[in-house]
């Protein structure tokens, strides 16, 4: 039998970066989602019980703990990686907008006040994301961090070949 080649970390999908981080940061965002974005958990409950022929009921009267055991474990099947990267955007977007402000900023990325972005610069060059990622690290925990790296990375076809080797070359990134 073959090896597989090991993946390059840039290339992770949502699903293998929700694996990558660690259950603390998965607890962190299953929980902000619980507390503070309620409708779309309940979304995402619907969907996810839907998909299992369950009452969504059936999954939200089990503890909060219960609740995040069994998402967790939905969100890892093959056709829900579009549910997971949706409810890691509204984290980021709702919850962790002073660091994507940061990265942007760092970037010259325009850029609303919220950390949305309109138009998505054609290049980012290496040294641009260098500094970006040391802006990020030097305020906040290297697995969020890194967490939104990848997912801005995952948001045009191929990334950017500027950002991914900065995120290859920065060791606090490693997931």
């Amino acid at each position: 039998m073959l090896a597989s080649a090991p993946l390059n970390p840039t290339d992770m999908n949502a699903q293998q970066l929700f694996e990558a981080v660690g259950p603390e940061l998965r607890a962190l965002i299953l929980g902000y989602l619980q507390s503070d974005e309620r409708p779309a958990y309940r979304a995402m409950i619907q969907s996810l019980a839907a998909a299992r022929k369950l009452r969504p009921q059936f999954i939200l009267e089990k503890s909060r703990a219960q609740q995040q055991e069994w998402v967790h474990g939905q969100l890892k099947l093959k056709g829900n990686g579009p549910v997971l990267e949706q409810l890691i955007q509204i984290w980021l977007l709702k919850s962790q907008s002073p660091m994507l402000i940061t990265f942007l900023d760092a970037l010259g990325i325009e850029h609303d006040d919220k950390g949305q972005v309109e138009n998505l610069p054609e290049e980012i060059s290496e040294d641009k994301a260098t500094a970006g990622i040391q802006a990020l690290l030097a305020t906040y925990p290297a697995k969020q961090a890194a967490l939104y790296l990848h997912m801005f990375q995952l948001q045009r076809p191929g990334g950017w070949d500027g950002l991914g080797k900065a995120i290859q070359a920065a060791e606090a990134l490693k997931l």
